[in-house]
């Protein structure tokens, strides 16, 4: 009795390890991200494992006001798992006002469109044409903060506003 319980604690503490419920296990992972030197507050981060993953699932976060960040695979914050991956990372910032009235619960509702620009250079947020690139090993992330260089990038979308034919 004594062997079949203490099999079930080994096999038990293997799952743990494994992540559980088929997961890999995953890394806590802080990091900061900089242009030019300076934190950038807001910028959504991708990480895309590399082909040479295990895991072929890719992990997102969003920096802080200091440009700070935690890394989540299935969860906010969670972490990632070990591996290679290439980085992008894109920060948008309205240009110039909202309109008056602006709904910013349905943005499909408004009459005029609001515009937004790049913060960050655009390459950096194409997974074809950043050079960005991360290791994560069970130590943490290297380089531990990610720097971006180059001015934004020019108006590239509008949300909302209703189609010119429409009333």
């Amino acid at each position: 009795m004594k062997f079949h319980v203490l099999a079930v604690i080994i096999f038990s503490s293997a799952l743990c390890g494994c992540g559980g419920d088929g997961r890999p296990s995953l890394v806590e992972v802080e990091g900061a991200v900089t242009l030019d030197g300076e934190p950038i507050g807001g910028a959504q981060l991708a990480f895309i494992p590399d082909a040479g993953n295990e895991i072929q699932r890719g992990s997102r976060a969003t920096s802080d006001s200091g440009g700070k960040f935690t890394v989540g695979t299935y969860a906010v914050n969670d972490g990632i798992p070990v591996g290679k991956y290439k980085v992008t990372v894109i920060k948008e910032e309205l240009d110039g006002e909202l309109p008056e009235g602006y709904n910013t619960e349905d943005p499909s509702a408004n009459a005029k469109p609001m515009k937004m620009k790049l913060f960050t250079p655009i390459h950096y947020s194409i997974p074809e044409e950043t050079d960005l690139t991360i290791e994560v090993t069970s130590d943490g992330m290297s380089p531990a903060t990610i720097a971006l260089e180059g001015g934004g990038g020019p108006v590239i979308k509008t949300q909302g506003g209703r189609p010119a034919n429409e009333p």
